[in-house]
C-alpha cells in the first residue's frame, strides 16, 4: 500500500515545490524551455506564471506573451490564427512607448501574413506601426523591415514589386553595415528581376555582394549572375570581366570558374562572340541562322 502511495507523494511533492518557487524563477525556466523548444513544458511554467498571485503584471504580461508565442511558432500544430487574440490582448496592456509594443505589433502582423487567405495590407499597417514603435538602435528594426518588404512578394504583381523596390530605396540607408545588409539587398535583387528591371538587379546585386556572403554557392551565383547581366544585358563587359575574375579567384571550387577565367580573358581581347558561350551579337547569331546544315 505505502509503494502504491510514494509516487502520488512524489507528484504532490513537486508540485508544492513549484508553488513555492518565485514566479521571476519560473519565468525564466519557462523562457529557457522555450528556447530548448520544450513547447510542452515552456507553455505549464508560463502558464503557472501567468495565474499566480504572486506574481508582479510585468511577469504576468510576459508569460502570457509566452504563451502566445508557443500558440504563433509551436511545431507542429502552429496557430497564427488564434494568436491574433492573445497579441492583441497583450497590446492592450503596453504603452505607446514601450519597449514590447513594436515587437507585438510585428508577430501580429506576421500573423495576418501566414493566415490563409492572407491580409497583406493590414500586415503592411502593422509592420509600419511596430517600425515606429521600435527604438532605432533595436535589431529589430532590420528584421521588421525585412518581413515588410517580403509582403511585396506575396502577390506576383508587377505595380505591386515596383512599390517595393521603391519601398527598399526608402529603407535601404538603415540596413548600411547590418548584419542583415546581404539579405536585404538579395530581396531588393530577386524584386528587380521580377519586373525585369536589370540595371538595379546589378545594383541589388552588387551590393548584396560587397555587404559579404558568407554562403560560397551564394557567392557563386551572385557573382555569376552579376558577370552575365553585365555582359548580355547591359553591356557593360569591363564590369562583366572583372566579375567573371572575381568569380574565379573567390569561388575556385566552382565548376563555373574555369569558363569564367576563359570568357574573362575574351571580354580583355575585345572578343564579344564567346567561343565557349552562346553568341551575342547579331551578326554571328544572323550567320547561323543563313548557313546550312552541312556549313556552307
Amino acid at each position: 500500500m505505502l509503494m502504491r502511495a510514494l509516487p502520488l507523494v512524489l507528484c504532490l511533492s513537486a508540485a508544492t515545490l513549484l508553488a513555492q518557487e518565485p514566479p521571476a524563477e519560473l519565468l525564466g525556466r519557462a523562457w529557457t524551455e522555450y528556447g530548448l523548444q520544450a513547447f510542452s513544458n515552456a507553455d505549464g511554467l508560463f502558464a503557472q506564471v501567468a495565474e499566480s498571485e504572486r506574481a508582479s503584471q510585468e511577469e504576468r504580461w510576459q508569460a502570457r506573451m509566452g504563451r502566445a508565442f508557443i500558440t504563433h511558432y509551436q511545431m507542429p500544430g502552429r496557430d497564427p490564427q488564434a494568436a491574433i487574440s492573445q497579441y492583441e490582448a497583450l497590446l492592450q496592456e503596453v504603452d505607446e512607448r514601450d519597449l514590447w509594443r513594436g515587437q507585438i505589433l510585428g508577430r501580429l502582423a506576421d500573423c495576418y501574413m501566414e493566415i490563409v487567405p492572407a491580409q497583406v495590407d493590414k500586415a503592411r499597417s502593422l509592420y509600419e506601426q511596430a517600425l515606429s514603435a521600435l527604438p532605432d538602435d533595436s535589431p529589430l528594426v532590420q528584421e521588421t523591415m525585412l518581413r515588410l518588404l517580403s509582403s511585396y512578394l506575396q502577390r506576383p504583381d508587377s505595380e505591386e514589386i515596383a512599390l517595393g523596390l521603391q519601398s527598399a530605396a526608402e529603407m535601404a540607408p538603415r540596413f548600411v553595415g547590418t548584419p542583415f545588409a546581404s539579405v536585404f539587398h538579395g530581396m531588393r535583387a530577386e524584386m528587380a528581376f521580377f519586373i525585369g528591371d536589370y540595371s538595379a538587379l546589378a545594383d541589388a546585386l552588387d551590393a548584396q555582394y560587397r555587404a559579404g556572403i558568407s554562403n560560397v554557392r551564394v557567392k557563386e551565383v551572385v557573382l555569376f549572375r552579376l558577370a552575365r547581366i553585365n555582359e548580355v544585358a547591359l553591356g557593360h563587359y569591363d564590369r562583366a570581366e572583372a566579375y567573371y575574375r572575381l568569380l574565379a579567384s573567390e569561388v575556385p571550387s566552382s565548376q563555373k570558374a574555369h569558363f569564367a577565367t576563359l570568357r574573362a580573358d575574351e571580354l580583355k581581347n575585345g572578343q564579344l562572340d564567346s567561343d565557349y558561350a552562346p553568341p551575342l551579337s547579331t551578326r554571328v547569331e544572323d550567320r547561323m541562322v543563313k548557313e546550312k546544315p552541312d556549313g556552307r
